[in-house]
């Protein structure tokens, strides 16, 4: 099989032919990569040579196929279209059994981060790490499930911050118009808020926004953040989600645009310590959460109730995948993502 691996050449990559991937053993799936697309971490470290190391196989946003089965293996067949949940977790921990497995206390093991990722054509997962996608479901979607369980987890946390208090009708702000900030903006509709305002650098991130629900769209840069603060004075807004991270003031920004008594959630990962101002904190007292990944809702996994919103609008979620790129051409797919005058939005590498 083909696999990509990184170069020492921030954004080259080596295409190297490998055997298939190993056999399943007990409890494991072997699956056929139908897409994996590209993430922002790894344009981040694109973006940021010092931070990008050779001889790695990168890609953790993936779909396929199941190919064949380990011993003890009864819910998966060949043939089964799957979304994969690449962090893997213990199960035993009691972190892991009140269903929070994305802080498993045992391990941060990671398909694409800490282990060989989803850039080749096949490998081999636990089974448990699988999700059914619908017959016939795009793989690009499908492997939207990924980012779209962010979000989907880090709002239900910040709506378990004030169970109390009802979120149907609230009024959202969504900093940033990547895949996050756009999926959060989505989710938000469709978890019943009322406004939801977006900041977006990019026309086609502001498009996509409106087309996934945004009643109001601000520019990403300065001015726009400012027309942003001045919007909020007059509509006090009840949830701030940051999605940009990076080395931005986006914290600062989400302090002085939420109302007193809103709640904060964090989902963009920052390169180095982020300030906040403490008056604000002090005087507006919001609730603060931070998410990385999924886990459960109740019985229900993050990525089940994803793969729900794409089973319902995946003709809506389809117009976010831009770019289809072949493995052989990832290098082209790299650069299309990390240039957005291209038009990108999501790009799929599709082995």
């Amino acid at each position: 099989m083909r696999e990509a691996w990184t170069s020492d050449q921030a954004g080259r990559f080596e295409i190297r032919e490998a055997d298939g991937a190993p056999a399943p053993g007990p409890g494991e799936v072997r699956m056929r990569v139908r897409a994996c697309g590209i993430c922002g971490s790894d344009l981040h470290a694109m973006r940021h040579p010092e931070r990008w190391r050779g001889g790695r196989l990168p890609g953790h946003e993936i779909s396929g196929e199941v190919l064949d089965v380990g011993e003890g293996v009864e819910r998966w067949s060949p043939g089964d279209p799957v979304a994969l949940q690449p962090n893997l977790f213990c199960g035993h921990c009691a972190t892991c059994l009140s269903g929070r497995i994305e802080l498993c206390e045992t391990r941060f093991t990671v398909v694409g981060l800490t282990l060989p990722g989803g850039y080749r054509e096949e490998l081999t997962v636990p089974q448990q790490n699988l999700h059914r996608l619908p017959d016939g479901l795009d793989f690009a979607v499908g492997a939207l499930t990924e980012p779209l369980a962010v979000v989907v987890h880090g709002y239900r946390m910040a709506a378990e911050l004030d169970p109390g208090h009802a979120t149907t009708g609230e009024r959202v702000v969504v900093l940033g118009g990547g895949i996050i900030g756009l999926l959060a903006v989505f989710y938000a509709r469709q978890a019943g808020s009322g406004e939801v305002a977006v900041t977006a650098r990019h026309e086609q991130q502001a498009s996509a926004a409106r087309q996934l629900g945004a009643t109001h769209v601000f520019g990403g840069d300065e001015e726009g953040e400012a027309a942003l603060e001045e919007w909020s004075q007059a509509n006090p807004v009840d949830l701030v989600i940051e999605s940009v991270g990076g080395d931005g003031a986006t914290l600062a920004l989400s302090m002085a645009v939420v109302r007193r008594g809103g709640r904060i959630l964090v989902l963009g990962v920052f390169d180095q310590a982020a300030t906040m101002p403490a008056a604000g904190l002090i005087g507006k007292g919001p609730r603060i959460v931070g998410s990385l990944m999924y886990g459960f809702a109740g019985k229900h996994a993050d990525y089940d109730l994803a793969i729900e919103l794409e089973r319902r609008f995946s003709d809506v979620l389809g117009n976010l995948i831009t770019h289809r790129v072949p493995l052989d051409e990832i290098e082209r797919g790299f650069a299309l993502a990390a240039d957005k005058s291209s038009g990108a939005i999501k790009v799929t590498i599709e082995p």
